[in-house]
This record gives structure tokens, sequence and C-alpha cells, in this order.
């Protein structure tokens, strides 16, 4: 069957790959040309507040979605449909429900500042000032491991003896210099704080707009897709902008509820089983729990090494309750709370991740999965159109044992199963030895014929 093409769907992979290749080009030049990257820098400074504000209005829309259709929809079953209800009741379901919503995430910020900043502050003052006691009790626990085993000790011996350049390289060059520019920049960094906080304030005006006026920035945006292109074109790139939008929103939000559900947990769990400094301990396990599949081992790191130095006993015993803890989270929490966000395999979340990460480092880390996933949609689809109009499955299953496709009458010919294969073989040795059988007892019988022509013969001769 001759393909035929579809130049809307030709004409969208060309643009896929026009824009991945000018995206590797605009990196490339990013981090290799100075001035472009000064000049990205200084852009990116001056859009903050509004980058600020679109990320603000990003996570608080779904609260907001809900406060509008799940709580108002018990005093009036018609809130959620805006455009049944006049102006003046629009906008006071909107304002309530942002109202609401602002004061749930504000609320949390401050039980978290007030409950959580003060026990971080005194676990870090603690680990600071016990740091010598924690590090002699650590030497005292290696003494007595490299008493009780000898290899051990010979082992530490020799490592020490081959690292140590490297350790004092790494102190003198890269801990002290860097120690003293963090002293020496301080002001600095409360001038970047007060910075931050002014740019927070704006980005929150920025959202409040952003929320309250988000049915008109769609109709906006919807108007101008229809004016650069014709209406396939057009419904093409706003049903594939909705589902990049329900990728990023159903995947970031479910994340960050995720993380605070497996930070409180982890909290209780230390708490239960007496491991020291719990809410900082659950507060690094929950934050780094954002970033997909490497989260829960980035965050377990640093946690075990510091009970390492305090208590190794208790270092194996959080060791455990996190891997079980990690297993709780990726069978029942997760999915759970993510369902489907993503609709991509763990081959290709850990794929997106190391792609991702190594452009943008930790951010590329977090909103990698989400972007894969859009861009693995696009390309599913496209091959599901190129399959149809072949007329052949779009099922993967129907590929698995597939061996060829018969080109006169497009059947599918799968390979044969390795236990028939097996079989075959067998029965072809099985036939190959009674072929080697029947000729052994034919040469036999030929033979004996011989052996009775020449003895008749040999008669008939002495008879003469």
């Amino acid at each position: 069957m001759k393909f035929k093409w579809d130049k809307k769907y030709l004409y969208w992979g060309a643009t896929a790959l026009i824009v991945l290749a000018l995206t590797v080009l605009f990196n490339f030049l990013l981090n290799n040309n100075k001035a472009i990257r000064d000049a990205f820098t200084k852009l990116v400074n001056i859009l903050l507040p509004i980058i600020f504000g679109f990320v603000m209005a990003f996570l608080i829309n779904p609260l907001m979605k809900w406060f509008e259709k799940s709580v108002f929809t018990i005093f009036d079953k018609k809130a959620p449909d805006r455009k049944l209800h006049p102006k003046w009741k629009k906008n006071l379901y909107r304002i309530l429900s942002m109202v609401f919503s602002y004061f749930v995430i504000l609320l949390l910020i401050a039980t978290f500042v007030i409950a959580v900043i003060p026990q971080i502050r005194e676990s870090i003052i603690n680990i600071a000032d016990l740091f010598p006691v924690y590090k002699d009790n650590f030497m005292r626990w290696i003494t007595g491991l490299t008493k009780k085993y000898p290899e051990l000790a010979k082992f530490l011996d020799n490592f020490m003896d081959e690292n140590e350049h490297v350790i004092d390289d790494w102190t003198n060059n890269t801990l002290y210099p860097w120690l003293k520019n963090l002293a020496a920049s301080a002001s600095v960094y409360v001038f970047n704080i007060f910075s931050v906080i002014k740019n927070l304030i704006i980005g929150f005006i920025v959202s409040i707009y952003i929320l309250f006026k988000k049915e008109t920035f769609k109709g906006q945006s919807k108007k101008i897709v229809y004016s650069l292109f014709n209406i396939k074109n057009g419904n093409i790139i706003i049903k594939n902008t909705r589902m990049a939008n329900d990728k990023f929103s159903g995947f970031i939000v479910g994340k960050i509820v995720d993380s605070l559900i497996i930070g409180f947990l982890c909290f209780v769990g230390c708490s239960i089983i007496k491991i020291e400094y719990p809410v900082l301990i659950a507060l690094i396990i929950g934050v780094t729990n954002i970033i997909p599949f490497f989260g829960p081992i980035i965050g377990a790191i640093p946690c075990v090494l510091l009970l390492l130095l305090i208590n190794p006993i208790h270092s194996l015993y959080f060791l455990i309750f996190v891997i079980v803890l990690q297993q709780v989270d990726g069978n029942i929490i997760g999915p759970k709370i993510l369902g489907s966000s993503t609709g991509i395999s763990s081959f290709w979340v850990i794929f997106a991740i190391t792609i991702f990460g190594g452009f943008w480092g930790v951010p590329g880390m977090i909103v990698g999965v989400p972007l894969f996933a859009v861009i693995y949609t696009l390309v599913q689809s496209m091959l599901e159109i190129a399959l149809k109009n072949k007329e052949l499955p779009q099922n993967t299953e129907n590929y698995v044992y597939l061996d060829h496709i018969d080109k006169e009458s497009g059947e599918f010919v799968e390979k044969e199963l390795p236990s028939v294969l097996m079989d075959k073989a067998k029965q072809k040795k099985i036939e190959e030895k009674e072929l080697r059988k029947q000729e052994k007892l034919k040469k036999a019988a030929e033979k004996e014929k011989n052996k009775a022509e020449n003895m008749k013969n040999k008669a008939e001769n002495n008879k003469k």
C-alpha cells in the first residue's frame, strides 16, 4: 500500500524538529557566548517579577478552581459556569475563590515559618555547636571497628594515604575560599534577599491580575492563534496547549502535594524511632522528593551522613525507614495523587531527568518530566496518524512478536516463539537421527545383497 503524506502533520513534524534544533543552538550560544548570556540574564532579571507572577498563578489556579467548583456549588449549582452569571456574580465568586486560595497558601507558609523554621535554625545551631562531639564519637566508633576488623583499618589507612593530597587540595583551594567569599558577600546576599522579596510582592500582584482575568487572557491567546494560523492548525495548537497545561499542572501540583505528605510522614516516622533532628531531616526529604526518581536518593544521602556522625546505628534505622517510605510513596501515595499525569514509563522518566537535568540542572530535573511527556505525546500522536494513513494497527502489542509484514497481503507475520523453535529443532534432530538410521539399514541391506550375489556367483563358477 502506498503511503499518503499528510501535509499538516508533516508540517508539524518539521516544525518540532526545527524548534528542537533552535533550542539546542540557543543553549549552545547561551553557554558559549558571554554577550548573549549576559543579555539573556539581564532580560530574565527584568522579567523575574512577571515570571514569579505566572508561576504563582499556575500553582494557585487548581486550588482556586476547586473553590469555585466544589465549595461555591454548595450555595449555587451554577457557580462554575461563569458565562451564565451576571458580571457582579462572576466577579464575586472569583474574588472569594482567590481570597480563600491565598489565605490557605499564606496560612501554610505562616505555619511553616512559625513552627518549622525555628526548629530548623535550632537544629543547625546544635549541629554546629556539637560537631566536635559528634566527630569524636564517630572517630571512637571507627576505632572500635578497626580494632575488631584489622582488614578495615588497613583499607582506611591505604585510602587516606592515596587521597590525602586530594582532601588537602579541596580544603585549601575550594572550601576555605568559598567560606571566605561567603563571609565577604554577606551584604550582597542581604541585598539579594530584599530584591527577591520585592520581586515576590510584584509577582503576587501580577498573579492576582492573571487569575482574575484568566478567561480574558485565554480568549486573547486563542484570537492570536486563529489570526496567525488556519482553522485546522489553530485547533491543533489549542488542543496541544491544553494537553501541555494538563501535563504540567497535574504533575507539578501533584508532586508538591506528594512531597508535603512524604515530609510529614518522614517527620512522624523519625519522631517515633527517635531519630535526631526530625524536622530538619523531614524538610530535606520532603524538598528533594519533588525531584522525580533521583530525589529520594539525593535527600537520603546527606541525612544518612549526618546521622552517621551523630549515631551510626540510627543512620542504619533511618536508611531502612526511608527505603520503606519511598516504596510506600512509589506504590501507593504517588499513584493515588499523580495518577497517569505524565503517561510515560519509568525508563522515559530517567531519560528526561538525565537530558534536561544536564541542560538546566535541578530545575531541569523537575520540569523535564512533564516537558518530555508533552513531547512524547506529540510524537506519539504523529506516529498514530501515520500508521492510520497506512491502515496499520496503532497498538504496540501488535508489533511485539512481529517478524515482517507481507507485501502482497499486508498480513502480519509473527516470529515463532522460542518454545516452538525448540520443539522444531528437537523434531528436526529426531528426523535426522531417523534418517541416518534408515540410511545405515539401507547400506547394511545392500551389503547383504551384494554378499549373497557374490556367493551365488561363486557357487555357479564352482558348478561350472
